[in-house]
């Protein structure tokens, strides 16, 4: 699962750079050996998942059945996926866990990495959270009562 997400997100890794992706596969840091883009990946596709059913399913209302309500919907999920993703990384670089050790003197210094990188990704999870929004809509919108017909 590790793989499938961290190859799609490294789609944009020249966008948020290549330490915090090496750190997101839990590479370049002692404190931190996990691949982080398991658990951004799939809460990503769960958030869009149910934002899509919440348009479709539960609201499912006549008057949201145009482009500009499916469209506001993707902004907001976009929206929430970009706070998940930013405040997820974040939550690292203040707790001190994005370190490696130095070749030189064997000590602890910080990962060249910075808020613009961790901002970067917060945009690049929305990116890709519009995507899975609008594929999940392809695949869920036909049985809905009132706006199967959105976007298409």
């Amino acid at each position: 699962m590790g793989q499938f997400f961290g190859s799609i997100y490294c789609w944009f890794e020249d966008f948020f750079g290549l330490e915090l992706a090496n750190y997101l596969w839990g590479l370049s840091s002692p404190a931190q050996q996990d691949v982080m883009f398991i658990g951004i990946g799939m809460s990503m596709l769960i958030i869009s998942l149910f934002v899509a059913v919440l348009y479709y399913y539960i609201i499912d209302h006549p008057r949201l059945g145009n482009f500009w309500a499916w469209l506001a919907f993707l902004a907001g999920n976009s929206l929430i996926n970009f706070l998940v993703g930013w405040q997820w990384v974040l939550k690292d670089y203040y707790d001190g866990l994005m370190i490696r050790i130095s070749a030189v003197n064997g000590k602890p210094e910080s990962l060249p990495i910075d808020g613009g990188n961790i901002l970067a990704f917060g945009v690049t999870n929305a990116i890709l959270s519009a995507l899975a929004f609008f594929f999940l809509s392809m695949i869920i919108k036909w049985k809905s009562t009132n706006v199967s017909h959105v976007p298409f």
